[in-house]
């Protein structure tokens, strides 16, 4: 006992310096600790945040659900786009106007040819003719693009028009898709 005694006394200046040591090393430990507690405390405030006291799981199951709820909604609104999508395949999208003088007497270009086409280049041409005397009204189908009937060459014009501003807009769609 004298021997530890006698080692307390001969070393009791570096056994104060070393625990004053490590106090200080303690003591910035305390501070760390406390900066992630203080951390980890706001992100669990703003977790909690409007649960009127729920635990975690109670509040990460909310969300769960909140998610599996939008991801259900997310596939309804994509089948209805799908719908949508098909039904505007066979609406009126591609339209051409030719505007002509048919006859060489009659003064200004009252006659017309219009080309009303959905995607897939079905649908009609109406055709106006105007003279001095009477006008004359035609409609012929088109069916992929082409007609069973003759066409002029104003309606051809026409037609042809509205299939170039199809392929305006795909080439627009797909310049837009590759943006995006």
């Amino acid at each position: 006992m004298e021997w530890i005694l006698s080692v307390i006394e001969a070393y009791s200046l570096t056994f104060i310096f070393v625990s004053l040591l490590m106090n200080l090393f303690l003591i910035i430990l305390l501070v760390i600790n406390y900066s992630i507690t203080s951390n980890l405390n706001d992100k669990y405030r703003r977790l909690t945040r409007g649960s009127s006291g729920k635990n975690i799981e109670g509040i990460l199951m909310d969300h769960i659900e909140k998610l599996e709820g939008t991801e259900d909604k997310f596939k309804d609104l994509h089948q209805k786009i799908g719908i949508l999508e098909n039904r505007m395949s066979f609406s009126i999208q591609n339209v051409g106007i030719i505007r002509y003088n048919a006859f060489n007497d009659v003064g200004s270009d009252l006659s017309y040819s219009i080309a009303l086409l959905d995607d897939n280049y079905n649908g009609l041409i109406l055709t106006g003719i105007h003279g001095r005397v009477e006008t004359v009204s035609y409609a012929k189908p088109i069916v992929d693009g082409k007609s069973n009937y003759n066409l002029s060459v104003e309606e051809l014009q026409a037609l042809e028009r509205a299939r170039s501003n199809a392929l305006e807009r795909v080439e627009f769609k797909v310049s837009r898709s590759k943006k995006a």
